[in-house]
């Protein structure tokens, strides 16, 4: 790997050069607010540099819009008052004290009743096993939805788990059938959790990212580059 200093108009950035075995090259914005550029084993490093200048700007506006995501950034927060977030939309936290555990949403009112109301641990744990739930049963309707397109290559219903994950949305073992997604994809809009299902189904079929996998994402997902972007864009405000 090599390291490429880039001066922006307030900073210089470490810009991360990665040799592969691919094609094409590209600059890739992190979350994490790092910049990597993947390129084939053979090319000329000099062009490499020529093409990172030449994106200055985008790279320090990609930056900024991700730095601005970092200050913006709602966690949950599981007290009477404060807020949480499912299917890219914000819920107004009500707990009470109860016999019984038990989480009722109603509009965008989520109402914890609970045992122990004063313990924010158990608190957590009971919020996100009510999610965990949620989120799986929403997940498994996604995976049912798209499995007639995967039934005709002979894919049958993979096995679903849902846990958190900080640094992905997804993964797939195509050997075993297992998909396993992050809890906090439950937070992301509709469209960003059908194209992550979608992405690790189609592993059962493509396991890895070469140009069948990609030309069976365009096929029935046009728009998926897109989504990717945003999904990006999710990842620094959600994943942590």
């Amino acid at each position: 790997m090599q390291i490429y200093k880039l001066q922006l108009s307030n900073k210089v950035v470490d810009v991360f050069i990665e040799r592969k075995k691919i094609k094409n090259y590209y600059i890739k914005i992190n979350p994490n607010l790092t910049v990597t550029v993947p390129i084939p084993l053979s090319i000329d490093i000099n062009l490499i540099y020529d093409f990172i200048n030449s994106h200055k700007k985008w790279i320090e506006k990609s930056l900024s819009k991700f730095e601005t995501a970092k200050e913006t950034n709602i966690k949950d927060n599981i007290s009477n008052g404060g807020t949480v977030k499912i299917l890219d939309s914000q819920y107004i936290v009500y707990i009470y004290n109860s016999k019984q555990d038990n989480i009722i949403m109603d509009g965008f009112n989520i109402y914890i009743y609970s045992k122990k109301s004063n313990d924010q641990n158990y608190l957590i744990k009971q919020y996100n096993n009510f999610l965990k739930n949620q989120a799986k049963e929403y997940f498994q309707n996604k995976i049912n939805k798209f499995l007639p397109i995967f039934k005709k290559y002979n894919i049958k219903s993979p096995v679903l788990k849902v846990k958190t994950m900080k640094s992905k949305w997804g993964s797939c073992i195509p050997q075993t059938a297992q998909i396993t997604l992050n809890l906090h994809l439950y937070k992301a809009s509709d469209k960003c959790i059908e194209y992550v299902v979608f992405h690790e189904m189609t592993h059962l079929i493509h396991s890895g990212h070469k140009k069948r996998f990609y030309n069976f994402m365009q096929k029935y997902i046009p728009n998926y580059k897109q989504i990717e972007k945003e999904l990006d864009y999710q990842a620094s405000l959600l994943l942590y």
